[in-house]
């Protein structure tokens, strides 16, 4: 992607992207200079201005107007602002004290209304999928010929069922040698784990023991698909969606079409959010509804069980959000939740 080519033009860039986030019009050459930190003149700004919008950094409605960043200047400023996150004391404070308040079963909605406080936009987090719940009881019961229910009980004591129909009929004293396996193990543990101590046991062990394990892998992987077939746990923050609907910069018809959308499709949500766990790090994603220009962003962040990412939170907003105060609330939200996991 191209960005400035000095710094000059970096500065310019982002002053001009704090402005147009400020006013929410396009900004002149005139405006920045009176803002005095870029130290040219209206004439040499113009020119630079010229440069950035040449590389597809601005844009300009016609010749005496102002100019708006595209998105490819939004993503060039945020890109900068990533290696220079700041937060302030009082607001890691919040988050800290908010978050340990909280008991196992609310840690999700509550570190989305956390994020919606702090930036006035809409929190939202994914809680883990099947394969990275961490779980301290796994069983499995007999429903019906080439039927079975998988029953996870997650650590915080959440329970999860899931209806199996494996490629093998299995009765229940089949099913129970897996049980008594799974009773054995070390707890925590999640299916990925499972699946990894089932293969490693399998090398080793005799070979009457073989088809135990096979059965344990067969169940485990038909648990963790079933994840794939339904919705995905994610809690959207109830007060920060009001506030979004109330924002001037969605009132536009086809912005205010992609923000339902945003919020009906929450399949996409989850794939975004787990893509951000996977890639490990903070992201801003442009256009989250799946709609061209859609005038929304997405700012999002990983959280961590060890050194895995388990899901990821994140706040909802419009483009012109004030990404210098966002992109480290959610960054630290990340570090706190993922701190609290590791106990």
């Amino acid at each position: 992607m191209k960005g400035p080519r000095n710094d000059r033009e970096r500065l310019i860039l982002a002053t001009l992207v704090e402005e147009y986030i400020r006013v929410g019009e396009p900004v002149a050459s005139g405006a920045l200079a009176r803002l005095g930190n870029v130290g040219l003149s209206p004439a040499s700004i113009r020119k630079s201005l010229a440069e950035l919008e040449g590389l597809g950094l601005l844009s300009q409605a016609h010749s005496s107007a102002g100019r708006t960043p595209t998105e490819m200047g939004f993503r060039s400023y945020v890109n900068d602002l990533l290696a220079n996150m700041a937060l302030s004391e009082r607001a890691k404070d919040i988050i800290e004290e908010s978050l340990a308040a909280g008991d196992p079963e609310s840690i999700f909605s509550l570190c989305s209304r956390v994020l919606s406080n702090l930036t006035s936009q809409m929190g939202l987090i994914v809680a883990p999928g099947a394969d990275r719940l961490w779980l301290k009881r796994l069983f499995f019961v007999s429903l019906a010929p080439g039927e079975a229910l998988a029953v996870l009980v997650t650590e915080n004591g959440l329970i999860h069922n899931r209806i199996l129909s494996p490629s093998e009929d299995y009765d229940q004293d089949q099913l129970n040698e897996v049980n008594n396996f799974l009773e054995t193990l070390a707890t925590p543990f999640t299916l990925e784990e499972i699946r990894d101590i089932g293969l490693a046991a399998m090398s080793r062990e005799r070979r009457e023991f073989e088809r135990l394990y096979q059965r344990v892998l067969a169940l485990v992987a038909e648990a963790a698909a079933k994840e794939e077939t339904l919705e995905r746990p994610i809690f959207l923050d109830g007060e920060g969606r009001e506030r979004l609907w109330e924002h001037p910069d969605l009132a536009a018809a086809e912005t205010m079409r992609a923000l339902f959308l945003a919020f009906e499709n929450k399949r996409r949500l989850v794939e975004l959010l787990d893509d951000i766990a996977e890639a490990g790090k903070v992201q801003v994603v442009f256009g989250p509804s799946g709609q061209k220009d859609d005038g929304l962003a997405l700012v999002a962040s990983p959280y961590f069980r060890g050194d895995k990412g388990a899901g990821a939170l994140g706040v909802l907003g419009p483009r012109r959000l004030n990404y210098s105060e966002v992109l480290p609330v959610v960054d630290y939200a990340a570090r706190v939740l993922s701190g609290l996991m590791k106990k």
